[in-house]
């Protein structure tokens, strides 16, 4: 704004001073060429310099405003990929892209539209929001009167597209007099990013839209490239704590794990439980049928355990057939409840369904054992349930037991 008046300005001197420079000249020639010849001479040749220097002003004028925005555009570009490039995770870096280009496209709405299922694991929500709230969602006017622009539109599906217009309707972008999409990802749309803008400016989005295409170009490839990498190392930091065959953790993410939410208790003096479980017969099972099957019906046991567990729990495969499970703010007595939930789910479903000749019931035998009831420290804890546990199967098996001294 502050430029327009400058450029402005210097319309009106310039002007101020041609018109001056005519009239000084009118009085000369008036001493020399009396009346009205005079102003024959001079007047086209005053016109014609006022008429080509405006010309030329206009031009210079237009294209300093178009150097300007461009000038912007990629100082906006270089800090967004310097700020982008500081963010490991997701979430934040697709919440910092969305940032940029409403501050670029001066919107009051924006959302990102996840469309890659690699990404949507790795992240809190489906769609990332910013200005909007409950109250304006589901707003919708009977006439859409927005305009929209598309970077990229041949790698939009039909299928987006369906999901953007669904997106627009279902946060109040009817409200917005234009849209502008932005799709992240080259061979394959990774999300969708899209801005509201409810008050126009006096800029010409359409025009800045066109200019600024080979710069948005390249910053959505280098974002494309960056939220790939975010996710590859999403993915190889889940698969250092998780175990392939049950996708429950591992020992190790494990240990570490009860190492927090030990000294947690500690300070803040609450219960933590620890239990493990053992699968019955289930060396039988896998000599009758073989491991392949063996780790199939294990498969199945760490969807079962997943589903059990509630938010905040830690589940693990321990080693074998044998899993543990991290249990905060929960007594032994409210671990006895939620042991017996677990035990009956597993003993209820048939595994290997689908080979009816093979269908196998499994029973489970739990051992429980609780800080700081039993014990003080990991150790002490794992060893109580792993002892309860030793008595879970030596009592009959499909038993859940509680540590306690003898």
């Amino acid at each position: 704004m502050r430029k327009n008046r400058i450029m402005i300005a210097i319309e009106v001197v310039l002007y101020g001073c041609i018109t001056l420079f005519a009239i000084l000249a009118f009085q000369r020639i008036e001493q020399f060429v009396p009346g009205k010849s005079g102003v024959k001479v001079v007047l086209p040749v005053f016109l014609v310099i006022y008429l080509s220097l405006f010309l030329v002003f206009r031009t210079s004028s237009f294209y300093c405003k178009l150097l300007f925005r461009q000038k912007n555009f990629i100082e906006l570009l270089n800090s967004g990929l310097i700020r982008i490039g500081s963010h490991i995770t997701i979430d934040n870096l697709l919440r910092e892209s969305l940032d940029i280009f409403l501050k670029f496209y001066q919107g009051d709405k924006g959302i990102v539209l996840i469309i890659d299922d690699r990404i949507q694991e790795y992240i809190s929500e489906k769609i990332l929001t910013v200005n909007i709230s409950e109250e304006n969602r589901y707003e919708s006017r009977a006439k859409e009167n927005y305009s929209i622009f598309t970077f990229s539109p041949a790698s939009i599906s039909d299928e987006i597209n369906a999901r953007i217009q669904e997106a627009l309707r279902e946060y109040g972008f009817e409200k917005s007099k234009e849209i502008i999409i932005l799709p992240v990802g080259e061979d394959k749309t990774k999300a969708v990013i899209i801005i509201g803008v409810s008050v126009l400016k006096g800029r010409k989005r359409a025009l800045l839209f066109e200019e600024t295409k080979n710069g948005t170009g390249v910053f959505l490839k280098h974002l494309s490239i960056v939220i790939e990498n975010a996710v590859l190392h999403e993915e190889v930091n889940k698969a250092s704590i998780t175990d392939a065959l049950t996708g429950l953790y591992n020992r190790r993410h494990f240990q570490n794990r009860m190492e927090q939410e030990f000294a947690k208790a500690k300070r803040a003096d609450f219960p933590v439980s620890v239990m493990i479980s053992d699968l019955d017969n289930f060396k039988y099972y896998v000599d009758s049928y073989g491991h392949p099957k063996g780790d199939k019906i294990l498969a199945e046991v760490g969807l079962l355990i997943k589903s059990s567990v509630r938010d905040g729990d830690v589940a693990c495969r321990f080693g074998g057939d044998e899993f543990a499970y991290l249990l905060p703010f929960t007594s032994s007595v409210e671990a006895k409840i939620f042991a017996d939930r677990i035990k009956k789910n597993l003993s209820t479903h048939i595994f290997l369904e689908e080979e009816e000749e093979k269908a196998v019931n499994l029973t489970m035998s739990i051992g429980i054992a609780a800080f700081p009831e039993h014990g003080q420290t990991v150790e002490e804890v794992i060893s109580k349930a792993d002892q309860a546990l030793f008595k879970s199967k030596a009592g009959g098996k499909n038993r859940l037991t509680t540590y306690r001294e003898e």
